[in-house]
This record gives C-alpha cells, sequence and structure tokens, in this order.
C-alpha cells in the first residue's frame, strides 16, 4: 500500500513555502492546531494569531486584515468555521470579495465517533450559495497542495476543504489540475463522479470491476465551484451510465450538482447515486463502520451496482 499523507500536513506545509516568500501571509486559528502548522508558528510567530473559540470573530478580523493586505489563512472545524461563521461569511467575506482562505478540517464523517455537531455533509451546499467563493474538496495530497497553492493566488475568497485523515496518493504533481476536476478513463459507458475521499472509494470500484471485465471510468470534481459546465457535460455526455459518490447529504453536497447538470443539460444516461441521508446521524462508530451503515462502503456500493446493472 502507499504511503498515506495527512492533508493537514501537506495544507500547512505549503503555506510555509509560501511564507518565506510573503510576509504578509497570515495563518489564524480559533484553537485549533496541527502538527505542521505548529512548525509555522516556531518558524514565523507573527504570522499566526490563535484568536480562541470564536470563529465568527476570526471571519471578521480576517476582513480586516485582508483590507490591510494581508494574506489570511483562517482555520477551523468545519461546522464552526462554515455553519456557525455563516452570517459574518456573507456580510464580511462574500459581499466585500475579500481574498480570504477558509481551510475547514473535517469533511464528511471526519469526525465520526463526535456526532452530528462535528460531521460535515451539508457545508459544500450551503457555501455554493455564497458569491464570489471558490470550493476546493481536495482527494489526495496533489489536489490539497494545489487547492492550497491556487487559493493563494486567488483575488476572490476561497473554501479549502480538508478531511481529517490521511490518504494515499492518486495523482502525479505534474498533472494538470486547472480545470478542477480530473478524467481517469476506462474502456466501458460507466462513470463515477465523485469528490474528496470518496474518490479513493471509486479507485477500488474500479479494481472490482476490472475483476469481471468492466473497465469503468472516474470522474474527480475537486472544485465545486466555480465549475466549467460546458466541459463536464460534454464529459459526462460519452457515458451511458453514470455513478455518484458522495458523502454529504443529496442538497448538501455534490449530488444534487450533477444532478441538475444532467437534468438542464437533458443528458440521456441512466444514474445511481449513493449519498448521505438528509438526518442526523446518532450512531456512534468508526468512520468505516458509519459507511457500512450507510452503504457507501466499497463492497455494499459494488453489490448494489451489480444488482441493479448487471
Amino acid at each position: 500500500m502507499k504511503n498515506k499523507i495527512d492533508f493537514r500536513n501537506v495544507i500547512f506545509n505549503e503555506l510555509i513555502k509560501i511564507r518565506k516568500k510573503n510576509k504578509n501571509l497570515t495563518i489564524l486559528s480559533a484553537d485549533l492546531s496541527a502538527y505542521t502548522l505548529d512548525i509555522f508558528k516556531k518558524q514565523f510567530p507573527k504570522n499566526f494569531i490563535n484568536l480562541g473559540i470564536t470563529e465568527h470573530g476570526m471571519i471578521s478580523i480576517a476582513s480586516g486584515m485582508a483590507m490591510c493586505n494581508k494574506k489570511v489563512f483562517a482555520f477551523s472545524m468545519i461546522p464552526f468555521l462554515i455553519l456557525r461563521s455563516f452570517e459574518h461569511l456573507k456580510v464580511d467575506i462574500s459581499c466585500t470579495n475579500m481574498p480570504v482562505t477558509l481551510i475547514g478540517l473535517g469533511s464528511g464523517l471526519s469526525f465520526d465517533n463526535a456526532g452530528p455537531t462535528a460531521h460535515s455533509t451539508t457545508d459544500i451546499g450551503l457555501m455554493r450559495n455564497l458569491h464570489n467563493f471558490t470550493i476546493f474538496n481536495p482527494s489526495d495530497p496533489s489536489t490539497a497542495a494545489f487547492s492550497i497553492t491556487e487559493s493563494y493566488k486567488l483575488n476572490n475568497p476561497s473554501y479549502v476543504r480538508l478531511d481529517k485523515s490521511q490518504q494515499s496518493i492518486l495523482y502525479k504533481k505534474k498533472t494538470n489540475f486547472k480545470n478542477g476536476y480530473i478524467e481517469t478513463k476506462g474502456n466501458s459507458d460507466i462513470c463515477v463522479i465523485s469528490t474528496g475521499i470518496m474518490v479513493h472509494i471509486a479507485f477500488e470500484l474500479k479494481e472490482k470491476f476490472k475483476n469481471i471485465g468492466v473497465d469503468i471510468s472516474i470522474l474527480d470534481l475537486f472544485i465545486i465551484q466555480p465549475i466549467n459546465e460546458k466541459k463536464l457535460v460534454n464529459i459526462i455526455k460519452r457515458y451511458k451510465k453514470i455513478i455518484i459518490l458522495d458523502e454529504n447529504t443529496y442538497d448538501g453536497g455534490i449530488s444534487i450538482l450533477i444532478d441538475s447538470l444532467v437534468g438542464k443539460n437533458y443528458i440521456k444516461c441512466k444514474k445511481l447515486l449513493f449519498c448521505l441521508p438528509k438526518e442526523h446521524c446518532f450512531k456512534y462508530g468508526s468512520r468505516s463502520w458509519l459507511h457500512k451503515i450507510f452503504q457507501l462502503d466499497g463492497n455494499s456500493i459494488y453489490k448494489n451496482i451489480k444488482k441493479i446493472w448487471f
């Protein structure tokens, strides 16, 4: 098995490199840390501020610092960074179009045993309703590194949605990430569309289907907003069957995004959708156990696809 890398280490290592070139880069935290963030703090103590458990205040401060030509990255857990601070995100960041980057930790069911207050299964849907925001949802260390370096270059606000896990590298660093998606082509008429860590399950499915002589394609959508609708529609039109894997609720993640693309562009294809139900999860266990409960694990998805299409 390939070495697995923590998304946080990738992100803050990139920010250390950037800070060496730009003294105006500042990281704000709402009392949340990480191994490589501690390294950043030691190297650049004047470029880090822990504001305590006051995410909404952190957003307003980040906006003010951006107005003073600081390049600001605000870091916290997704439920608090996005849900608790939503009005401030709208007024102080979105309306003013300040180039602040939000780094949210804990996508989907990352904080598995912490319960519904720590799960983040609707934040994509919320953030897609805020104007000006670019939304990144990296699936592996390579797309994570691209997400943070690309967000640094933007002149508009951005949201980098991080999984609280270690994942293996799916793509080489020289891969062209500019389109915001990566298509891994197979030779069948089936394409799996996914984002974030569910892309790893998509690759697991690819291996399972190869064993029965079916080579499926994978579309990794790691920039969720803005999307190149024309290019994505042209890709989807090439397939007779699409499978959507989404560790979010239907209208809280990419499911509704893909569904609407298919519908409004009159794409004729068969669809299978695997996402979380629209309910709070009060079940407590590991993420892999929760995936089995909701039939989002590779084996369950594979069996369901075979039962319906094969």
